[in-house]
């Protein structure tokens, strides 16, 4: 092949092409190994906290955990499923998910267009704020609100200065369920309004003027244009909190501590998952547990994303 020193050659496009990938090659080769070094430390720590210790809860679930280690199977499965506590786990963990998602994506998305209004003053001050429950301890959010739930409490309180009776907060299965519900929303409402007004911010105004010469009213605006082009983040933002609610552990188990609540009202999937491990000291079990809840989390999502349909139908 001619090359640009002799006489007569014109380089053309295929050959300037090569010339290109060749040195690209080139260049790929000479930071390879420097790529590799800068992730390795990832690498290693993803291996170690998450790929094995996945690899042995699965094996786990198959397997009876003693003095040694037997597979045994399905066996701790088919144990899981004939137990009683696991069942209402699941119902307990469906109901919070239906009485808490909702509304807190509904609210999350309220404020979020509120705090986007143009003339809203104090939009910083209201942002942090609204966020601050999402960075703040469950353990601490729970324990005050363990305190408001008390018979003479905070909000038994305000219930009978209004002409009411006491709420039995935590005596009761159906306020039981209230009260970790109530907890629930205030702890995800801020995180979703903050995913919310970003998502918010990035539709152009120049689609609302156009909409507004158009004559289309605000309450038009929102459903034909706000809400399609938020589609994909609503999405992401009813995924996260049903993966969330699958995992509740943190506020049933501060507020009824060792118990399951009145009626086991407010046993959850994550809080059965780890009395059986360990209090029970029942890892294969408690092996199986977590890998229903994998196995749920993923067809909820699945079912979610049929639903929710394609990002390009937003």
């Amino acid at each position: 092949m001619a090359r640009p020193h002799q006489a007569g050659f014109y380089p053309t496009p295929a050959f300037l092409k090569e010339i290109i990938m060749e040195k690209q090659k080139h260049g790929l080769s000479k930071y390879t190994g420097a790529a590799w070094l800068m992730i390795l430390p990832f690498l290693l720590f993803f291996v170690v906290t998450i790929l094995i210790p996945t690899l042995m809860s699965l094996y786990f679930s198959f397997a009876s955990i003693g003095d040694k280690i037997d597979f045994i199977g399905l066996k701790n499965f088919i144990a899981v499923f004939k137990d009683p506590l696991f069942l209402q786990s699941y119902a307990n963990t469906f109901i919070f998910m239906i009485g808490s998602i909702p509304i807190t994506i509904f609210l999350s998305l309220l404020f979020a267009v509120l705090l986007n209004l143009p003339h809203v003053h104090g939009q910083g001050f209201f942002r942090t704020s609204y966020y601050l429950p999402a960075v703040t301890s469950v353990v601490a959010v729970a324990s005050v609100f363990l305190t408001f739930y008390n018979p003479t409490g905070l909000l038994n309180n305000v219930v009978t200065h209004l002409g009411g009776q006491p709420i039995p907060w935590l005596t009761d299965p159906f306020w039981a369920r209230i009260s970790i519900i109530i907890i629930s929303i205030w702890l995800n409402i801020g995180f979703y309004t903050v995913m919310f007004l970003a998502g918010l911010q990035n539709i152009s105004s120049e689609i609302y003027e156009s909409a507004e010469i158009d004559g289309a009213s605000k309450m038009r605006q929102f459903f034909s244009i706000t809400i399609p082009s938020l589609k994909p983040v609503i999405l992401l933002g009813v995924i996260l909190s049903t993966i969330n609610g699958l995992g509740a552990f943190e506020t049933p188990n501060i507020l009824f501590k060792n118990s399951y609540g009145p009626e086991n009202s407010a046993v959850t999937v994550g809080v059965n998952l780890y009395k059986t491990s360990f209090e029970l000291v029942d890892y294969g079990k408690a092996s199986a547990i977590a890998w229903t809840m994998v196995i749920v989390a993923v067809i909820l999502s699945l079912i979610q994303f049929k639903i929710g349909g394609k990002r390009n139908d937003a």
